[in-house]
C-alpha cells in the first residue's frame, strides 16, 4: 500500500514498501515540461533534463557518472509534455548514495557554458535522428496542427535553432520558475522502509528548501477542448512508403470517456486481433503494422489511429479502414469482443503492476491530479463496469470524422484522404 506525504513546502513523497524487493526504485518527478518552455526556447525542458547530469557544485559531469556506475545504477530521465522525471534504481543499501546523487543535480547543476555547447551538439544530433522517423514526424505535424495556438503544439526536442539559443541564464530562469517544490513528487517504491526515506528526503531535498507553499495539481488545469482550423496535413519526404495518422482530443485520463475510449481502442486497432489489424495486415496484406491508441496529457486525452503502407496501397488502406470505422459506427462490438477487451486489459495491467516504475508513474499521476491512492483492483473493477452499449454508444461517436486532425508522410500527396474517409 502506497503513503503519500506532502511537506510544508508542497513537495510531496510517494512512498510504497515492498520488503521481498532487494532494490529501490527512485524517481523525481516535475509537473512541467515541454508545454512550459520559455518563450523564444522552445526544447528547453528537454535540453535542461539533458543538463541534469552534469557538473554541479559538488561534482563534475564525469564524477557523477562514475558515482551512478559505481552504484550499478540505470540512472536516466525523461521529458513530457507535461512532466519530467529522473530516476534511478539500485540495491536498498545504496539508496541513501542515490538519494545524494539525484538531488545534488536537482539542486545544484552549474550549467557550464562548455557542457552547454557540448550537449546542443547531442540534442541537435537527437532532432536529426527523430526526422528520420517518419512516422514521429507525422505525430509532430498531427500535433502541430490539432494543438495549434496553445504550448503543446510544438516538439518535446524543440528546433535546432532554439536549442542553440539556449544559455545558462534560460536554464536558471527555467529551474526558478518550474522546479519548484510545489512542482516535485518523489516516490520510492522497493525495499526501503518508509522512515528510511523520510530520512533521506530530510537530509538531501528539505535541507535545499526554504520555502511554503501549496503542491501543484494537474486538476486545476482548464481542460483544452480544441477546433482545429485544418482538417488535414501533409508532409513531403523522400520515401516509398505512406505514413498516416488521425487523431482528436477526449476527455482526461481520469474520466469515463477515456475509459471507454481505451477500450474501444483495444478492439478497434490495439490488438493482434483488433478489427483494423486483421483486415488491414492479415486479410489483405497491406501494411506491416495499424493501430489505434489513447493516450493523454495533463489538459486532455487523445485518440489516434495511425498505418503504414507501400505507396501503392494508400487508398486500399483508406478505404478498408473507413469501412471498418463504418462497421463498428453502426453496429458497435460483440459481446465476445468487449469481453475480450476486459481480459486484455486485466491481464496487462497486472503484468505491468510488476514493474515499480509502472507503479510509481501511476502512484505520482494519483498525487498531481489530487485523486485517492492508485488501486490496480479498483480501476480493473471500473473497466469492468462499462456495458457494452455505453462503450458502443461512445465509440461510435469517437469515430465520426467531426474534429479529426488527419496527418500524412510521403513523397507526394497520392491520394485525396479526406474524401476517400468521408
Amino acid at each position: 500500500m502506497q503513503t503519500v506525504k506532502t511537506y510544508p513546502c508542497g513537495l510531496r513523497l510517494v512512498h510504497e514498501y515492498l520488503p521481498e524487493r532487494q532494490i529501490e526504485s527512485i524517481t523525481f518527478n516535475v509537473a512541467s515540461g515541454s508545454s512550459y518552455d520559455l518563450k523564444g526556447k522552445e526544447g528547453i525542458a528537454h535540453f535542461f533534463e539533458h543538463m541534469f547530469f552534469k557538473s554541479t557544485k559538488k561534482r563534475t559531469s564525469y564524477e557523477i557518472n562514475l558515482a551512478l556506475d559505481n552504484l550499478g545504477a540505470d540512472g536516466n530521465a525523461s521529458t513530457g509534455h507535461d512532466r519530467t522525471s529522473y530516476y534511478s534504481t539500485v540495491i536498498n543499501e545504496k539508496t541513501e548514495e542515490l538519494f545524494d546523487i539525484l538531488s545534488d543535480c536537482f539542486f545544484n547543476g552549474l550549467f557550464l557554458d562548455e557542457e552547454i555547447k557540448t550537449e546542443q551538439g547531442v540534442v541537435c544530433s537527437e532532432i536529426d535522428r527523430y526526422e528520420d522517423n517518419y512516422m514521429s514526424c507525422v505525430y509532430d505535424a498531427l500535433q502541430a496542427e490539432l494543438f495549434k495556438g496553445t504550448s503543446f503544439a510544438h516538439p518535446v526536442l524543440g528546433s535546432k535553432e532554439s536549442v542553440m539559443s539556449i544559455t545558462a541564464d534560460d536554464l536558471r530562469e527555467y529551474r526558478i520558475k518550474n522546479n519548484r517544490p510545489e512542482c516535485v513528487v518523489i516516490s520510492a517504491i522497493g525495499g526501503v522502509p518508509l522512515e528510511t526515506i523520510e530520512k533521506f528526503v530530510e537530509k538531501y531535498v528539505l535541507s535545499n528548501i526554504n520555502t511554503t507553499s501549496l503542491p501543484v495539481y494537474y486538476k486545476d488545469k482548464k481542460q483544452l477542448d480544441l477546433k482545429p482550423e485544418k482538417n488535414f496535413v501533409f508532409t513531403k519526404k523522400d520515401t516509398e512508403q505512406f505514413y498516416f495518422a488521425m487523431c482528436k482530443t477526449l476527455g482526461r485520463e481520469i474520466t469515463k470517456d477515456f475509459k471507454m475510449a481505451r477500450m474501444g481502442a483495444i478492439l478497434f486497432g490495439n490488438a493482434f486481433s483488433s478489427r483494423l489489424f486483421q483486415r488491414l495486415r492479415e486479410v489483405e496484406g497491406i501494411v506491416y503494422s495499424a493501430n489505434s491508441y489513447v493516450g493523454s496529457f495533463s489538459v486532455c486525452g487523445f485518440f489516434e489511429i495511425s498505418f503504414t503502407a507501400n505507396k501503392e496501397n494508400a487508398q486500399r488502406a483508406i478505404i478498408a479502414l473507413k469501412e471498418e470505422m463504418q462497421k463498428v459506427i453502426v453496429d458497435g462490438f460483440t459481446d465476445e469482443e468487449i469481453q475480450k477487451a476486459r481480459v486484455i486489459l486485466e491481464s496487462v495491467s497486472r503484468i505491468n503492476n510488476d514493474s515499480l516504475s509502472f507503479r510509481a508513474n501511476k502512484y505520482v499521476t494519483s498525487a498531481l491530479y489530487g485523486l485517492e491512492d492508485f488501486d490496480l483492483n479498483k480501476e480493473i473493477e471500473a473497466y469492468k463496469n462499462l456495458t457494452k452499449d455505453e462503450i458502443n454508444d461512445y465509440f461510435s461517436r469517437l469515430l465520426k470524422l467531426d474534429d479529426f486532425v488527419v496527418s500524412v508522410l510521403a513523397k507526394e500527396n497520392v491520394v485525396d484522404v479526406l474524401n476517400l474517409l468521408k
